[in-house]
């Protein structure tokens, strides 16, 4: 396994949810490293299942966080020997780049 401090931003997949323990939640980032200014504008996003432990930053992403809102997070990634399985990202802190436009229902 390969472990790393970092900070990357990307997009909340879906709805976070509550973690398996009070003050924690779950949700899954993606990460678009195709970029104008980058040689391979085909490669794959990358999904990274994230969570955290801090009660602060869990309320804010069960209570104000919506799918398509670009967040940057910080913490460590772990990227698994298997690349079916997406690297998971513990989050220590985290910042709103970008909400997503309102729903219309």
């Amino acid at each position: 396994m390969d472990t790393k401090y970092l900070a990357i931003d990307g997009y909340v997949g879906a709805i976070p949810v509550p973690g398996t323990s009070w003050g924690t939640a779950k949700f899954d980032l993606i990460h678009s490293s195709a970029g104008a200014d980058q040689v391979a504008p085909e490669a794959p996003d990358t999904v990274y299942a994230c969570s955290t432990a801090d009660p602060r930053l869990a309320d804010v992403l069960l209570h104000e966080i919506q799918p398509g809102d670009l967040l940057r997070v910080t913490g460590i990634v772990v990227r698994p020997e298997d690349p079916t399985i997406p690297a998971h990202f513990a989050v220590d802190a985290l910042e709103v780049l970008e909400a997503a436009p309102a729903r219309r229902d």
